[in-house]
Order: C-alpha cells, then structure tokens, then sequence
C-alpha cells in the first residue's frame, strides 16, 4: 500500500491518551509521519483529528479552532486535578444547588475570560511540564491565560451531576471551568465525564470510532480519509491557473491574474491554495490593498506543497 495523505477524523475512546490513540493508527497505516491536533486527556472522549502523511505539515493551521464539549461536572467536591481522576481536597453538600443556580454562576464565564491553567496539564513554564511538577508534589505559579467561552448551555441535572455543553476557543481548560463555577456556587466541583463534540469543521457524528482502525477494516478506513484540502474546508480558496504551481515552488507570492477562481469564508486572513484539478498546492496568507474585486492584492504562501 501506498503512504497516505490526509486527516482521519478519529472517535477517541475514554481510558487512552491522544499519543496511544496515535501509535495504534501507526500499526495499522503505513505513513512516514503521524500527529494529532488537540489533545484529549485520558478521561475524554470523541473528536481527534489525526494528520496522516503530508497533512502533518498542515497542523499549525488547524490547531486554533474553537472546540464544542458535551461536558459534566459533578458538584460537592475538589479535588487536585480538578477531575474524577485526582484526590480529594475539600468537600462539600451540593444538594441545595439549583438548575437556575447552576445557569446564572455559569452565565459569568461566557464570553472572554481568564484561567489559571490547572498544575496537572501539559502546558510547560521554565521548559518543564507542569504534570511532571506535579507528580512530584510541587505548585508553581501560573499566569492566567485569556480564552473565549461562546456557549454554555445547560442540558440535565441529575443529582449532584450536571451535564452542559460548551463551545469555547482553543486552550481553554474544560476542568477548570467546572472546578471555577463548582468554587463559585460554593460547593466546588470537578469534571467528570467529558465528550468533545466538534474540533473545527471535524463533528463527531462523522467520526470513525478507534476500534474501526484495523488492517481487516481499511475498505472503511479509506472511505474516512479525508483529503488535504477537504480538512482545510473552513479556509478561504484560492483556485489557480497552472503557471502559479511554478511561482509557489519559487516562494513567490500570487496576484490576482494568478486565480482563476476565489472563495472567501469568513474572512479568514489564511488561504488555501488549490489547483484546477482540487489537489492542495499550499496554504497563503492574503494581504495587500484589495483589487480587481478580491479583498487583497495577494496571497503570499506560509506552507508549499507541490
């Protein structure tokens, strides 16, 4: 079989991490490089898209997208990693908490806010994993980091356990709200159960379970793979005569007279640069005084492919 290029929008089982979920698709596949984009921890569960093969060198853009999580949290209890996996700090009696208690202390966290990124995550200050810190019993202080939360959405309470959904932008800790609003309501809480349901254009209802990704099953695996440019699908295009495939080569920035046809989405600055025939040349970024009817003067390529 041939080296594959292109994403798999895989279903993350709950109980492994994202780099097992990785090295079992690496059995399977034959490819020279492999990568996932957006970490799940062990305890969730749902969307990982993983880069196959020259999709690897398209992560960096597709790794800040907004997320959406079936989430819940369960209230009376803190503990140090701000899940169901972690010890017991402080506990307290929940059963007082209300449905619209629990809906107006999480109004407070839509929209731009600020978390402390928990000490077991793997984020890195002075080039050292805060989890490793961790393990070894010591705290550092951590700077709050800016994220944005669109949507929380309350969906069931059942006991203590409360189940929302939310959509939030990249970097945002789901363990960390639950434990903020869990600390607000003054019954604390942690994250007990987590699903993410969407990673940028990647839905979960399109997914192919890990357990499907067998050397029996790779009819079906194929029918999954998803194309270079199909997984830059919420990117602005660029179609281009052939003559631009020589100009990218070189490095050289596209005008106008090189489209042949353009497709904004959103406004997004990135394009994706693509030939008459679909197949992804590169990936630019548009800039310049618009012109001749396009919203720039050019498109000057951040990844070449050709």
């Amino acid at each position: 079989m041939k080296d594959i290029d292109g994403f798999l929008n895989i279903q993350k089982p709950e109980g492994i991490t994202s780099a097992q979920v990785v090295r079992d698709i690496k059995r399977v596949i034959k490819t020279k490089k492999i990568g996932y984009i957006g970490t799940l921890d062990p305890i969730a569960e749902g969307v990982l898209v993983v880069a196959l093969g020259r999709a690897t060198r398209l992560i960096q853009f597709l790794e800040k997208v907004d997320k959406i999580y079936d989430t819940k949290v369960t209230l009376g209890a803190e503990t140090d990693t701000q899940d169901r996996t972690g010890k017991t700090l402080n506990e307290a009696d929940p059963s007082l908490i209300t449905e619209e208690m629990f809906k107006n202390a999480a109004l407070k966290y839509v929209g731009e806010i600020e978390q402390i990124p928990p000490m077991f995550s793997a984020k890195k200050i002075d080039g050292k994993r805060l989890y490793d810190l961790a393990r070894q019993g010591i705290s550092v202080e951590r700077k709050p980091v800016k994220v944005s939360v669109q949507k929380l959405e309350f969906i069931e309470k059942n006991g203590a356990d409360i189940r929302f959904i939310a959509e939030v932008s990249t970097g945002a800790y789901m363990r960390t709200l639950c434990h903020d609003i869990g600390a607000d309501l003054g019954v604390y809480g942690h994250l007990s159960s987590l699903t993410r349901l969407k990673s940028g254009s990647f839905g979960i209802e399109d997914s192919l379970p890990l357990s499907k990704v067998t050397k029996e099953n790779m009819d079906e695996v194929e029918k999954h793979l998803i194309s270079l440019s199909g997984g830059l699908r919420n990117m602005s295009e660029a179609v281009v005569i052939a003559h631009a495939a020589e100009r990218l080569k070189n490095g050289m920035s596209l005008g106008v007279s090189d489209i042949f046809k353009y497709e904004n989405k959103n406004g997004a600055s990135y394009v994706k640069i693509v030939g008459k025939d679909g197949a992804l040349l590169g990936v630019g970024v548009a800039e310049g005084v618009p012109i001749a009817g396009f919203p720039f003067g050019a498109i000057q390529p951040k990844r070449v492919l050709v």
